[in-house]
């Protein structure tokens, strides 16, 4: 009886073991997944973020009123508890000077072209959301860059929102 009592125990042992190292594995598994996607997002905000760049140094600074850096950041693809996949958005905003400068609308009809000189494709030209505000949508590979232009007359500020979107994390 006592010989079967060890064996049992010893039974009972190896499965908590297996139990144990299967969690383990899964565990790494995750944490490995998890790594490999810190790394793509990093790889994706380089580029996001010199392109953002680039455009920005097209604006001229004696023409800005104000500019806000850094309206973006790295988010995740679910609305639930999923800390995976994750995106990063680059967004900048600038309000233009409200005289003795190109208005929004001349601003972003300046960029187009230059726009297409970096490689970025026209998606869309113009969606309207009213009177006072239209957005422009351009691809480059898997990025895409929206430029939102405010047409408010003076003395509201003369805005433009540029957003970078890179790819979502495998």
């Amino acid at each position: 009886m006592r010989v079967l009592r060890v064996l049992v125990a010893i039974a009972v042992s190896a499965a908590v073991g297996v139990a144990t190292a299967g969690c383990a594995t899964a565990q790494q598994s995750d944490t490995a997944v998890a790594a490999d996607q810190q790394t793509q997002l990093d790889e994706y905000i380089s580029p996001a973020d010199l392109w953002g760049a680039e455009i920005m140094a097209q604006i001229p600074l004696d023409e800005t009123a104000t500019v806000y850096e850094r309206l973006g950041g790295v988010r995740s693809t679910s609305s639930g508890s999923e800390e995976w996949p994750k995106y990063y958005f680059w967004s900048e905003s600038v309000d233009l000077l409200l005289e003795d400068a190109r208005t929004p609308t001349q601003l972003a009809d300046d960029l187009e072209p230059w726009l297409g000189d970096e490689g970025w494709e026209t998606v869309d030209n113009g969606f309207l959301f009213g009177d006072d505000f239209f957005r422009r949508s351009y691809s480059r590979g898997e990025y895409s860059l929206t430029v939102e232009v405010y047409t408010v007359p003076a003395p509201s500020a003369q805005t433009l929102v540029f957003s970078i979107v890179a790819p979502d994390t495998d």
